[in-house]
């Protein structure tokens, strides 16, 4: 597998190249500027990674971390060290969720003023006896 660094690197890397590249940084802003690497914050570690999103790279690849529970924690390019593979998803649904919340209720809002100009316009087009559908007559007084 042949990688071409993005930040100034000549020719084609190795894997191993771009391990023995991006594990040699101890810091998490060098490690993210560093060609495609990204910064595991609880091992404190360097990772490269060859995913197209960096920041996606957990859900293609669950090893990407030393540590198995810091999947998720990945840092990196283009949001930088403070921001997380989590947080970033959670971002996403958020926004997502709170836009479908919207079109539910003005759909909502939409389809009960239908229904109130219909209730407007034929006034009582729901009651049966109006349509004498059903027998409302007294056949005897109830009081006598």
């Amino acid at each position: 597998m042949s990688i071409n660094l993005r930040s100034g690197g000549t020719g084609n890397n190795t894997f191993d190249d771009l391990l023995n590249l991006c594990w040699s940084i101890q810091e998490a802003w060098p490690c993210i500027r560093k060609g495609p690497c990204s910064w595991c914050p609880v091992s404190s570690t360097c990772v490269p990674n060859l995913s197209k999103v960096h920041i996606l790279a957990p859900i293609s690849n669950p090893d990407i971390c030393p540590h198995w529970q810091e999947r998720w924690e990945l840092r990196a390019r283009p949001l930088g060290p403070h921001v997380s593979t989590i947080t970033f998803l959670t971002c996403i649904v958020s926004v997502c969720t709170t836009l479908l919340t919207i079109g539910i209720l003005a759909s909502g809002i939409k389809l009960f003023g239908l229904i109130r100009n219909r209730w407007r316009k034929n006034e009582g087009w729901w009651k049966g006896w109006r349509l004498k559908l059903v027998d409302v007559t007294e056949r005897t007084p109830l009081l006598e």
